[in-house]
């Protein structure tokens, strides 16, 4: 569900940014925020419990450990580098935080990715 997330906020949800008019920009982002948190917490929750419980069922899988840990660097990612650039969207239309906003989210879509190649892998793996 991330990976489909992911994708449609950077193709086209982020890009949009640039096309909100600044006066409306600070409630346009209130409401993008709120909203999407409805949607992005819940689901990045699941994925966390989800991977502890794989590497649980499955500790010997090194794809499942590879997994968690990237389930951990997504977080810290989107803490330390999403969120404050959120924060100063909060006030006001930033073109230069827009363009760094969607520069670094191509790490966290790329990683999501990759979680969702890696248990395409596993499933090959443990059926073929």
């Amino acid at each position: 569900m991330m990976f489909i997330l992911i994708w449609l906020i950077q193709i086209l949800h982020y890009p949009s940014f640039h096309y909100i008019d600044s006066s409306q920009f600070s409630k346009f982002h209130s409401f993008h925020s709120n909203r999407i948190t409805w949607l992005v917490a819940p689901l990045m929750g699941i994925e966390l419990v989800s991977a502890m419980a794989l590497i649980y069922l499955l500790p010997s899988s090194i794809l499942f450990q590879i997994n968690l840990v990237g389930v951990f660097v997504l977080w810290m990612f989107t803490f330390f580098v999403s969120v404050p650039i959120h924060n100063k969207l909060k006030t006001r239309k930033e073109d230069h935080q827009i363009k760094r906003l969607i520069v670094t989210n191509w790490f966290r879509t790329m990683l999501w990715s990759l979680r969702l190649v890696m248990l395409f892998c596993y499933n090959e793996i443990r059926l073929g």
